[in-house]
């Protein structure tokens, strides 16, 4: 993909331990106006490059700092349109001064400005087996688990025993997750699993003082 002003930026980088801190580093190379943000299991949708090429030429660039891209996940071979992601939006494009990055693992862009939303999506293909999920949420529990605790922030009894449950009934009942068939499920089970150790781990991490 070449379009004047853009530079992609693929985080591919094995056994991150601060999410936020490699991408402000990437961020700091850019030379162009605009930077994208992609992982290296992501993919721009061929609408979305022809989205790209059409608004970063419009005169609406000049107004916006920032956009919002909705994020297409599959799990086990299939594209999830409900629960937890199947409606997720995340600032990855913007202008290179716009913000930075902040969060561990689970990191967000950040910055002041208006923010405009493109309307088709980056592919993500995270998970090839269900044991690269498994590998993927414990780690990630655990880096959250240790940003928590560095932050002070402690475990409650209800967040290791009643929210897993509750993000498990919102995401597959009031956000549809069901609708997505056993993947739906098995994915909906997984994402309150990385709840429940994440506040496990934290809760652990303060138990060893």
């Amino acid at each position: 993909m070449n379009i004047p002003g853009l530079t992609v930026l693929t985080l591919n980088i094995p056994d991150i331990k601060d999410f936020a801190l490699e991408r402000n580093k990437m961020l700091s190379s850019a030379k162009t106006d605009w930077v994208i943000f992609l992982d290296s299991d992501e993919v721009l949708s061929p609408e979305l490059e022809q989205e790209l090429k059409e608004t970063l030429g419009s005169k609406s660039a000049q107004y916006y700092s920032a956009y919002q891209i909705r994020r297409q996940d599959a799990f086990l071979n299939q594209v999830l349109h409900h629960g937890e992601t199947g409606h997720a939006y995340f600032v990855r494009l913007a202008k290179r001064d716009w913000g930075h990055w902040e969060g561990v693992v689970h990191e967000k862009w950040q910055g002041s400005g208006l923010v405009g939303t493109l309307k088709n999506p980056i592919i993500h293909n995270p998970h090839s087996t269900l044991s690269v999920f498994v590998d993927k949420i414990n780690n990630y529990s655990t880096l959250a688990a240790k940003e928590r605790h560095i932050a002070g922030q402690q475990s409650s009894f209800f967040q290791i025993t009643i929210y897993p449950l509750a993000k498990f009934v919102q995401n597959y009942l009031f956000r549809l997750g069901f609708l997505d068939g056993v993947p739906g499920l098995i994915h909906t089970l997984m994402m309150s699993w990385h709840s429940y150790l994440t506040h496990t781990k934290n809760y652990l991490l303060w138990q060893q003082k």
